[in-house]
């Protein structure tokens, strides 16, 4: 089923008006028919509604969708763009709640202040374009870019970061995903991996260090890795989230 996000408010049995970008896309490139039946996506709340005659939409139902079993935060260092973009993607299709950007020490990709205005509004139609696309009923949220002393402030019930030298086997990211917690955070490095100081200092944070397996991944198939162990982890039989 075709669907919009809006900012507008919405409320049953009225007629709303989209702005110019949303109608473009509902009419003139999903080319959608009156009176054809779209969901309506506003505030994080889900509504069924009939297009009109350009920009209108009418609103007729209100559809209740179940709440996520697992809030997963990634925290991504910058990566070169375009590796940075089809992980944004990926993750959006795969369920990650947020996505949290930060510099690290060996992130090939400095951004100014301006570049990262940019940067975020791209990222965000990307977000959205995602979601649309495989018919997510809300929004990815992209924090500002950050640092990684200020990751501390989106720590969950499970705080990871992914340590491609850490080889113990019951520090392997599908134990502590064994525990279910109800909200998970793991850090991701760049391509040149983190300093053994960035790592020291992420544990001192309370990120513990998890293995993702044998093979060094790269940066952006580590976070589709992890959304997809949180993925299966979640839908395994009788299992209830702490």
């Amino acid at each position: 089923m075709k669907q919009v996000f809006t900012d507008l408010k919405c409320e049953l049995d009225q007629t709303i008006p989209l702005d110019e970008k949303q109608a473009h896309h509902l009419f003139d490139v999903l080319r959608t028919k009156e009176n054809e039946t779209i969901r309506l996506i506003s505030n994080g709340e889900v509504y069924l509604a009939k297009p009109q005659k350009k920009p209108f939409v009418f609103v007729f139902e209100r559809e209740q969708i179940e709440p996520r079993l697992v809030d997963v935060t990634l925290c991504t260092a910058l990566i070169k763009s375009d590796k940075f973009e089809w992980m944004l993607q990926k993750a959006a299709e795969l369920g990650v709640s947020r996505i949290v950007p930060f510099v690290s020490r060996y992130s090939i990709i400095q951004l100014d202040d301006k570049k990262a205005i940019k940067k975020m509004d791209r990222w965000n139609a990307i977000l959205e374009a995602a979601c649309k696309q495989c018919n997510r009923s809300d929004l990815v949220e992209l924090m500002p870019i950050t640092t990684i002393d200020a990751l501390q402030e989106y720590k969950s019930r499970c705080n990871l970061v992914a340590y491609e030298k850490e080889n113990e086997p019951s520090k392997h990211l599908a134990n502590y995903l064994s525990k279910n917690p109800s909200s998970v955070t793991c850090v991701i490095g760049p391509e040149g991996g983190f300093s053994s100081e960035e790592i020291d200092q992420l544990s001192e944070l309370g990120f513990a260090r998890c293995s993702l397996g044998n093979q060094i991944l790269r940066a952006e198939t580590a976070s589709i890795y992890v959304l997809c162990c949180v993925e299966y982890q979640t839908h395994l039989e009788n299992k209830e989230v702490d």
